[in-house]
């Protein structure tokens, strides 16, 4: 059975009082105008896919003004069975804690949840992954790895950790003999280079996959008129060697560094050479994207990451992500709104968009309309019962699409 997201229920979240939504198994299209709630629809689904807001926001920011608490609910189907995670934050004054649970079994942390839900978000905020700084392309790409390696998620955590160590030992080591903080740094920097070079080799093998496919779906989108390329930039190598995937050199190679930044380290205070400082170029049609793409090309670049970032959770995982697409038509020419809408019936979209006309010749689809924090169906809800469902998936559809129509 194809992996799929049955519904999500969002209760005093953002500024829905209470919406139970069910989706298409191929295309779902939320519209409505700007400041409704459909990107509040799109956050509480992408936050089981990696456990915290795509947009920054703190989990009390999540919670509806004059509520004491908000949650999200998904319903979602893998190969065996029908899941469910729930996400449950209460407001500061009421001194409880984040509440998780997989399957109704209450879990410690997100930590534990992640690598069961899988999804790949497109939103506007994603441009600065072209044209912004190198910390937000790294956290593109953390965002995607961590989804399919729970190893990848531990070396993150264990590298913050150390690297909070570490700068804390370089700005105050006048308070240690030189012996001290020679025995203190050594510790450190073992720790600090195993999960450093684990992380650099992991990004750089991600990217030469991810651009593979990228080049191919912006080949697609621009009939052949538009090619990705990448370099990747390792703050502890010299730009233009392309050996990143070879653990042992690169762990070999964080040694060398750090032995020779010692001393500005130290007169610095803090580490200048690491994971946290690696960043990656695209490249259109050979050029720097930052510097000569057009926002619609931009975009594209973007979209054709995020789609891209789905094939290798397909090769990964067996099954397609959810494509989340927020606000994805903006600045596309028509070509490129119609690859979007036409060519992707084997996956499962959920896309959100303000104009009418965007989707106005597409009817295999089951349309959503939002306002102000209230959704109504209105074209495709038989299609929600045209599907071979067991007795218990029947009864689940009932229930919830008849309570959204109703609202």
């Amino acid at each position: 059975m194809k992996s799929y997201l049955e519904a999500v229920i969002l209760d005093n979240f953002r500024n829905i009082k209470f919406a139970m939504l069910t989706f298409d198994r191929g295309l779902s299209i939320i519209y409505g105008n700007n400041a409704q709630g459909k990107t509040n629809v799109i956050e509480g689904i992408y936050l089981f896919a990696v456990g915290k807001s795509f947009r920054g926001a703190k989990d009390k920011d999540l919670i509806r003004f004059g509520s004491d608490r908000a949650q999200a609910n998904i319903v979602f189907h893998d190969s065996t069975r029908m899941n469910e995670m729930c996400y449950r934050v209460f407001a500061e004054e009421t001194r409880r804690k984040k509440e998780l649970f997989l399957n109704r079994v209450k879990k410690k942390s997100m930590n534990e949840m992640l690598g069961n839900f899988h999804a790949a978000l497109f939103c506007p905020e994603h441009l600065s992954i072209v044209k912004d700084e190198p910390a937000l392309r790294r956290n593109f790409l953390d965002n995607a790895i961590c989804q399919l390696k729970p190893t990848y998620v531990r070396a993150l955590s264990e590298y913050a950790k150390v690297l909070e160590q570490r700068n804390s030992l370089l700005k105050n080591h006048e308070e240690y003999s030189p012996e001290q903080f020679e025995s203190m740094m050594e510790i450190l920097d073992e720790k600090f280079v195993d999960s450093g070079s684990f992380i650099t080799v992991t990004r750089a093998k991600y990217l030469r996959r991810l651009f593979e496919y990228a080049n191919k779906y912006m080949q697609d989108m621009t009939m052949g008129a538009e090619s990705l390329s990448f370099e990747y930039l390792c703050s502890i190598t010299d730009y233009g060697e392309n050996n990143y995937e070879d653990f042992s050199y690169v762990k070999n190679t964080y040694f060398i560094r750090l032995a020779d930044k010692k001393e500005r380290e130290r007169f610095a205070g803090l580490s200048l050479s690491g994971a946290h400082r690696d960043d990656f170029v695209i490249y259109l049609n050979g050029k720097n994207a930052r510097l000569y793409c057009s926002q619609g090309q931009q975009r594209s670049i973007a979209l054709a990451l995020k789609l891209a970032e789905g094939e290798l959770s397909r090769e990964c995982t067996g099954e397609y992500p959810v494509f989340l697409l927020d606000d994805v038509f903006s600045e596309l020419d028509k070509r490129r709104k119609e690859y979007i809408m036409s060519g992707f019936g084997d996956r499962q979209i959920i896309l959100t968009t303000c104009e009418k006309n965007d989707f106005a010749d597409v009817h295999d689809a089951l349309k959503i309309e939002t306002e102000d924090g209230k959704f109504r169906f209105t074209e495709g809800l038989e299609r929600q019962f045209e599907y071979d469902l067991t007795e218990e998936e029947k009864e689940f559809r009932k229930s919830y699409v008849y309570s959204c129509r109703k609202e």
